[in-house]
């Protein structure tokens, strides 16, 4: 999950960065085709293109840099805001005739993403203390000029520059951690829903599956055409135990036995407890003598444990491979009987039965 969280947010990062990227080419041909030209506006659109081109190649090539680009991305994108806002609010206060909303490029929009982006990607109050230093930087300069020059305060441009640096932005950094607490509170439900989906699917005893899930994914097995092996295993002579040691004894077997046949076993290999002292064991793209060495490796290491005070513990184990005309029924009858053959013969030791030809299945 966390690997897909990463990979998404990289995503997220590369659009972002071709979205500016879209942004700037935009602004660099608007200002190059326009009838006013200004320095600053043929300076800055195109360096910022510039950079940010390459901050794209850099998270395209260095995908570990994402932090790092991500707040190179947010300090360059907040200089180019700054620096327009600064040299035309100070220009146009001290030129007289000149009028701001004439000359300041339409970067109230890109504010407010600029706002959005520090929310989303500056954690936690950081992204509060970077908000108020943007707005001060950039919206508290243009609101004081338009505070003292009414006659542009009240054109349909001046308004949406007071709209756009006041209400708006103050709702973006209000609504925009509701909803980070939002998401948080989901993905707190979604967590909580897979913790209760792996206690429902667990062996309180021995912390394995349980035969809930063993089933299905037996059930799974079978409806898959690669070959697969079934193991049945039921510990010798556990009433004794329980009877001569105790319960809490008993258990404490059933946790070395679960937990030294899940050692052995590989990460597509599934065992769960099937009831009592009994365990099922389901082995995925195997043939039979795979499967036969795979039960004598966890009849051996079982019979070598030692679970004090417990002198020996051991295993019987019935095995089979699951035939294309095996159901469920059919599939656990054979394995069962071979470990009923396992047991007459002493225990201790493996029994492998042939999967039945689809004839006598039927």
């Amino acid at each position: 999950m966390q690997e897909s969280e990463d990979n998404y947010v990289r995503v997220a990062v590369l659009i972002m960065l071709w979205l500016t990227l879209f942004a700037c080419v935009s602004a660099t041909l608007i200002h190059w085709l326009g009838p006013v030209h200004h320095l600053m506006d043929l300076i800055i659109p195109p360096s910022g293109a510039v950079i940010f081109a390459g901050l794209i190649i850099a998270l395209m090539r260095r995908p570990w840099w994402l932090q790092g680009i991500v707040r190179t991305a947010l300090v360059i994108a907040a200089l180019m805001i700054i620096a327009p806002t600064w040299f035309y609010t100070l220009y146009t206060t001290s030129t007289p005739g000149v009028q701001l909303i004439d000359l300041l490029p339409p970067i109230a929009s890109v504010f407010v993403i600029l706002l959005t982006m520090v929310m989303i990607f500056v954690p936690g109050r950081w992204a509060f203390v970077v908000a108020l230093l943007c707005w001060l930087l950039v919206a508290l300069p243009i609101l004081t000029y338009l505070a003292f020059h009414p006659s542009e305060r009240w054109t349909p441009r001046g308004m949406d520059l007071l709209m756009a640096y006041g209400p708006v932005s103050i709702m973006v950094v209000v609504l925009l951690p509701v909803q980070r607490g939002l998401t948080n509170t989901i993905k707190r439900m979604a967590s909580e829903h897979t913790r209760m989906e792996a206690m429902l699917n667990r062996d309180p005893v021995t912390g394995i599956y349980n035969r809930r899930l063993g089933e299905r994914v037996l059930r799974n097995l079978l409806n898959d055409t690669r070959p697969a092996g079934l193991i049945m295993l039921d510990l010798d002579h556990f009433k004794v135990i329980n009877d001569t040691h105790g319960h809490p004894v008993g258990d404490l077997v059933l946790q070395a036995v679960a937990g030294r046949c899940k050692a052995l076993l590989r990460q597509d290999e599934h065992i769960s407890r099937w009831g009592g002292e009994e365990f099922v064991v389901l082995v995925p793209g195997i043939d039979a003598t795979g499967l036969h060495m795979v039960a004598e490796r966890l009849q051996l290491a079982i019979s070598q444990l030692s679970v004090a005070p417990v002198r020996q513990v051991t295993a019987s184990f019935g095995a089979t491979m699951l035939d294309g005309a095996d159901n469920f029924d059919t599939a656990l009858q054979r394995v069962d009987h071979a470990l009923y053959v396992a047991k007459e013969q002493g225990g201790n030791r493996v029994v492998l039965a042939e999967a039945a030809p689809a004839a006598a299945v039927s």
